[in-house]
């Protein structure tokens, strides 16, 4: 081997690492949630608690949230958010506030949503400023009601901290 051809094999590496050590770097966000709230305490701060099952899902346009879009950064980056049509499984906290929809931004990485989809079942936590919108950092969460037919420990803690509230 020459030494023109070594020199070029040692280079590659070096000249690669240079070239990417350049380039403009696309900054990816991560779903960050509020530290040091339990369950429990996402519970008590939650004005409706339920097990749904989602039943449709629809793209629609930002605006006909009308001033809800316009209050928020988060919206305002996006034209469009899903609407979402569910029934009630299960209710374990329901106070004056009831949603008829339930609303998410399209999924995306580091919006923390949920991507809630037709067919499967979720624990939805909604507070009172939500404005329906259901994210991962409020509690809610995917629930797979196909795993067993036991009653999950979750299922059981909710409906033990909705007794303690009568």
């Amino acid at each position: 081997m020459h030494v023109g051809a070594m020199m070029l094999k040692m280079l590659s590496p070096f000249c690669a690492a240079l070239l990417l050590s350049v380039l403009p770097v696309k900054t990816v966000m991560a779903c960050s949630c509020a530290k040091n709230q339990t369950e429990r305490s996402l519970f008590d701060e939650a004005e409706y608690v339920a097990h749904v099952k989602i039943t449709a899902a629809e793209l629609r346009d930002i605006h006909e949230l009308g001033n809800v879009a316009s209050d928020d950064d988060m919206l305002n980056e996006t034209p469009e958010y899903v609407r979402v049509s569910f029934e009630e499984v299960e209710i374990f906290k329901k106070t004056k506030f009831s949603p008829i929809y339930l609303r998410e931004l399209p999924f995306a990485n580091g919006n923390c949503m949920l991507g809630l989809l037709p067919g499967l079942e979720y624990v939805i936590f909604l507070g009172k400023d939500s404005m329906w919108f259901v994210a991962r950092c409020s509690g809610s969460g995917f629930f797979d009601a196909a795993v067993s037919e036991e009653v999950p420990p979750k299922i059981k803690r909710l409906r033990e901290w909705a007794k303690e509230r009568r």
